[in-house]
């Protein structure tokens, strides 16, 4: 059995396990209806590409709360047509995340995922290692060969599982592992599937009132299904930072080094790479703003193992008890290790919203959404998509 699929196993089993059989249970759903025009929603270089949009969407959610932890399950549907050109499309997924504390000084965290979904400019596409942020003021992380693969659908199936260990009140030590499945079920052969999995061990001791540093050791591994593509081992040791630089403003920071092998079948390549990573949130009390950079050797679809440099930065402002704006921005651009594939790859998107609640349940929704390439394997032209739209919860959502 591959040692992704172990991982994500033994996700399924600490949620399960670990899931309180009794507790605060909260079951509730979002209902979503859209409109809008998308100027060129699959990047087509040249012509009339723009089309008129409906989309509809269900996302349930169960939430089970305890004295020691807290469970979540969530789902989501949506389904998309097209005025003209293009033909409509489904997109789905399910997840489940946990965090208990089964001791006083030890604490568990498990979360399994799986979405399928069709590449476009409609919608974030998602790095699949990082994933859909989960706290709606989390920065999005795109993939960088997003729009390289715009049209085909992308099948992500991911887990991990942590344990934190309190040593004393300074000192604390983690592990964890995951694992990654990306696979493109109607590939043209352009995108390569792959198994990304690996984990990291790291120690931090408290130095203030608000701040620790600490120091890691991680370790990773992709296999291509596509030999061409090889196989990547890497090592990455790394220094860590934790801090408030004020009371609503955090910091955390890593800076390491990291020592790659790719095997193919014939010979193998050896890379030294700088890795970090930092996230700098501001959190006011009408206002959050977060911003998410890193730098490190991670799987590319359509480029094997490559180095890619990700931004990614989220803003929201409540206006008032009935209104918010809401404003995001990613960038992603990879360099192979290898040579395979398309030797560089880019994407980046921008949003901006705003959101007016009408009844209780009810709110109004207008956004609008930039995405483009500047590097691709795959020439494509930018895509604006702007909608409007009603959304409906359900339940204690």
């Amino acid at each position: 059995m591959k040692t992704s699929s172990l991982i994500c196993s033994a996700a399924i089993a600490a949620l399960m396990i670990g899931s309180p059989a009794l507790g605060d249970t909260r079951i509730g759903a979002d209902l979503g209806v859209t409109g809008g025009v998308a100027s060129n929603p699959y990047g087509t270089v040249g012509g009339n590409a723009a089309s008129a949009t409906l989309s509809g969407s269900f996302s349930p959610a169960v939430t089970i709360e305890s004295p020691t932890g807290t469970t979540q399950l969530r789902g989501s549907v949506t389904h998309t047509e097209y005025s003209r050109l293009y033909d409509g499309t489904t997109d789905y997924g399910v997840s489940g995340s946990l965090s208990r504390q089964i001791s006083p000084l030890t604490s568990l965290t498990a979360g399994l995922s799986y979405s399928s979904y069709v590449r476009n400019g409609l919608y974030p596409v998602y790095d699949p290692i990082v994933g859909g942020p989960v706290d709606p003021g989390t920065p999005i992380i795109v993939d960088p060969s997003g729009s390289a693969n715009y049209r085909e659908r992308s099948e992500v199936f991911s887990g991990n599982l942590g344990l934190g260990f309190t040593l004393s009140p300074r000192d604390t030590v983690n592990v964890s592992a995951r694992g990654t499945r990306l696979r493109f079920p109607n590939g043209t052969g352009l995108s390569k599937d792959y198994d990304s999995y690996g984990g990291n061990l790291y120690y931090m001791r408290a130095i203030g009132a608000n701040t620790s540093i600490g120091a890691g050791f991680d370790i990773g591994r992709s296999d291509y299904v596509d030999p061409a593509f090889g196989n990547t081992t890497q090592y990455t040791p790394t220094a860590r930072l934790s801090t408030r630089l004020a009371p609503r403003i955090s910091l955390d920071l890593s800076a390491g080094v990291t020592f790659s092998e790719t095997s193919f079948p014939t010979g193998t390549i050896s890379n030294t790479s700088f890795s970090a990573s930092a996230d700098i949130c501001r959190e006011g009390d009408r206002t959050t703003f977060c911003v998410s950079g890193s730098h490190g050797v991670s799987p590319s679809s359509i480029a094997g193992s490559s180095r890619v440099t990700a931004i990614g930065a989220r803003y929201n402002y409540t206006i008032d008890q009935r209104s918010s704006l809401n404003a995001s921005a990613s960038y992603s651009r990879s360099s192979s290790l290898g040579g395979t594939g398309g030797s560089d790859s880019d994407y980046g998107r921008a949003s901006v919203g705003y959101e007016r609640v009408l009844r209780p349940r009810l709110s109004a929704v207008i956004s609008v959404t930039y995405s483009d390439t500047y590097s691709s394997l795959v020439a494509r032209d930018a895509n604006i998509h702007g909608l409007v739209g009603l959304r409906y919860r359900l339940g204690q959502n």
